[in-house]
């Protein structure tokens, strides 16, 4: 197999990441390994691709109105924030103020995130949301977002960030306030940044969405669906979150990280 990777130069490019993908329509590929910018603007080009019998394994953001799309891979998103924010509120008792800093609306990983968060928070009733705003899934947005937060609120015990992008500007918006060390910051995606941040005590956790994973098992299933295999049509992988105390497990560069064991990930789907 030959693996070509195409990307949008601008983060969630809808119109450049569509023009890249019909450019390679007409190139037609034995199949996609796709991540949708957005999973309702892509939605007629990759239904293209499908009916034209070059088949479509996603992975990160799904899709549910496409049709016949090879698999999904993905970390449920709703848990992974549920679990976050419980693990944080679990840390600071059950009591304090809060800030959210949201992803992007349009994308369906953030809205679920957003919906696991609010299930974690009503059932926190001694946890105080003081704000919820987007931050684009971006980091200067969420500095920007934070930074006037911050002027509004004097006390601010922890913040749940959509993603580790934003957590990590939080975190330095916070150390450039001079309060830096009084808050509580959690993320999503382990990214080496953040792997620093919780190194260095700067940054509480984060929960490995696993893309490295994902990837690599979307991948590996649309090669054997190409080759006639059956593959299933989700896989989910576990929710794991990294502190200071486990976060070497993390610590290394993603082209030596081993791979998951996609027999071990197919079995372990309900």
């Amino acid at each position: 197999m030959k693996l070509e990777h195409v990307a949008p130069t601008k983060p969630d490019n809808i119109e450049e990441q569509t023009r890249l993908t019909e450019d390679w329509l007409v190139k037609k590929p034995d199949g996609f390994v796709f991540v949708p910018v957005d999973f309702k603007a892509l939605i007629p080009t990759v239904q293209k691709a499908i009916d034209a019998k070059m088949p479509v394994a996603l992975y990160s953001n799904n899709m549910p109105d496409v049709n016949g799309a090879v698999t999904y891979v993905g970390s449920d998103d709703k848990t992974i924030e549920y679990e976050m924010s419980t693990f944080l509120f679990k840390r600071m008792g059950g009591k304090g103020k809060i800030v959210h800093i949201d992803g992007n609306p349009a994308a369906i990983t953030a809205q679920q995130r957003k919906q696991g968060f609010e299930q974690a928070l009503k059932e926190s009733p001694g946890i105080e949301l003081l704000a919820s705003q987007p931050g684009q899934y971006r980091r200067l947005p969420a500095v920007q977002v934070f930074e006037n937060l911050m002027q509004r609120y004097p006390q601010i015990d922890a913040v749940v960030s959509a993603n580790d992008d934003m957590a990590v500007g939080v975190v330095e918006a916070l150390i450039a306030a001079g309060r830096g060390g009084k808050t509580l910051v959690v993320g999503i995606d382990v990214i080496p940044d953040a792997v620093a941040a919780i190194k260095e005590g700067k940054m509480f956790a984060s929960a490995d969405y696993s893309l490295h994973d994902q990837a690599y098992i979307a991948t590996t299933a649309l090669v054997k669906h190409i080759r006639g295999e059956k593959v299933p049509k989700q896989m989910i992988l576990p929710v794991l979150i990294a502190t200071k105390e486990n976060i070497g497990k993390w610590d290394t560069a993603y082209e030596t990280r081993g791979v998951p064991n996609y027999a071990a990930v197919v079995a372990a789907q309900k």
